[in-house]
């Protein structure tokens, strides 16, 4: 018997600026089991990640733009409610890149059947799923994190920014977080023992700031925000030091594009390396990180909050807040 599938799909393409909810619409569609798609599956949990801001633009990016008027796409998981496939049975918990939507239609290629351990199944999506993945690989593969680094992260209150943190710490790091409300850096300090955090919004000269919190400079800067934080962590790095670009939230809905770094002189004198990456790049690289994650989070070493909208309905808001910073953790949508 047909299903009814509901969906979030882009009404146009947002160039710049903040996106709007009249930007987006939610339909419905009716889908059944065929020959090729012969899984029905029920989305449980929906991942909301920054990166889905560049797709909304016709702008060549690592990732293609959604197709106006169709199911967006985002990372999710679900429960197989019907199943013609023999790999795959009724109530399986599976992950696919089907989210965005409640009910989807697929084969066995586009699902990952996901063995539940004694964590939130939604952890698949936080600190096992593309979030830890994001930190674990930045750090270690490209930021080359050594025990006793100091390390400075900026957005450190949202999902990968936190689990960086936290990564660090094991690795008997000291860090200095930076974020943008006082409840973040309550919980950054009081929940996750981070060494030192504090509200950006609340500085008035980041570059002095920075010298008097940590005098002898960063081995490391996990950048998620870009912009001029980027440009005053420059100032403070040591010698060698490394510079890891994940995200730029601070110019991702920037109506122009601002000035570029001024400080490049330092760049040179200091010997910094300035590495971006795509976690796009890294799929196949997962089983290291998969060990050393689970084992983190059985042992109570990782910790992660969540802001949970319910409803697909409320996909588009939550998304808009997430670009707003108005989440701690991870941005999760219950269905």
């Amino acid at each position: 018997m047909p299903v009814t599938s509901k969906f979030v799909a882009l009404k146009n393409y947002i160039p710049t600026g903040l996106p709007k909810e009249t930007d987006f619409e939610i339909k419905t569609k009716e889908i059944s089991l065929d020959t090729k798609n012969n899984i029905l599956v029920l989305n449980l949990w929906i991942s909301v990640d920054p990166y889905m801001r560049a797709r909304m633009t016709e702008r060549k990016n690592y990732k293609p733009p959604f197709n106006i008027g169709e199911e967006m796409e985002g990372y999710a998981l679900g429960i197989v409610k019907e199943s013609k496939d023999k790999n795959f049975k009724e109530g399986d918990i599976v992950f696919s890149n089907f989210g965005m939507r409640d009910y989807f239609v697929c084969n066995s290629n586009d699902l990952k059947k996901i063995e539940p351990m004694n964590i939130p199944l939604q952890t698949y999506l936080g600190p096992l799923g593309m979030t830890g993945h994001t930190a674990y690989i930045g750090l270690f593969k490209h930021g080359e994190l050594k025990p006793g680094q100091t390390i400075l992260v900026s957005s450190a209150g949202g999902s990968v920014g936190s689990t960086v943190c936290q990564i660090a710490k094991n690795m008997g790091c000291k860090v200095i977080a930076s974020t943008g409300s006082d409840e973040k850096v309550k919980w950054l300090k009081d929940d996750l023992k981070i060494d030192h955090a504090f509200n950006y919004k609340k500085i008035e000269n980041l570059v002095l700031h920075l010298k008097e919190i940590c005098p002898e400079g960063f081995d490391l800067y996990f950048d998620n925000v870009g912009g001029d934080f980027l440009e005053s962590a420059i100032y403070k790095m040591k010698n060698f030091g490394r510079i890891v670009i994940c995200g730029r939230i601070s110019q991702m809905n920037a109506t122009n594009p601002g000035s570029g770094l001024k400080n490049m002189a330092h760049v040179l004198v200091k010997r910094l390396t300035i590495k971006g990456f795509i976690i796009f790049d890294h799929e196949n690289d997962r089983e290291q990180f998969e060990t050393d994650m689970a084992k983190w989070l059985l042992e109570d070493k990782i910790k992660f909050k969540e802001t949970v909208y319910e409803g697909i309905e409320n996909t588009p808001k939550s998304f808009i807040d997430l670009l707003e910073g108005k989440n701690i953790g991870k941005m999760l949508v219950k269905i």
